[in-house]
């Protein structure tokens, strides 16, 4: 079986009820997504993905005109509360699934 996107996971939570527009509008730090609350889920997320959410983070980070990756997570909401690998796995997994959810909601306006 073929590893799970993140756009496979966000797709599936939403199959379960999650609202992509409230991940957006609120972020995952309100526990909106319900999968990923705990550092414990946060961190295992981030490592299965790591590879993705590194590739969105480059081309991210390209885009915003950053010099490199760490500027670009720097200004993240969150960022200066990261003070440990646990904190920075959590931060990136709620900004991929929240980016996610943003590029969603944009697919499906723009084929409406």
């Amino acid at each position: 079986m073929d590893k799970q996107t993140i756009r496979d996971f966000v797709l599936s939570e939403e199959q379960d009820g999650l609202n992509i527009d409230e991940v957006v509008q609120h972020g995952c730090v309100s526990g909106v997504v319900s999968a990923l609350i705990y550092y414990s889920d946060t961190v295992k997320f981030y490592d299965e993905h790591e590879e993705e959410i590194w590739e969105l983070l480059d081309d991210h980070s390209q885009n915003y005109g950053c010099n490199n990756v760490l500027e670009f997570v720097g200004g993240f909401n969150g960022a200066k509360h990261v003070g440990d690998l646990e904190q920075f796995k959590n931060l990136l997994a709620w900004w991929s699934v929240e980016e996610t959810c943003h590029h969603l909601i944009n697919e499906r306006e723009e084929a409406a």
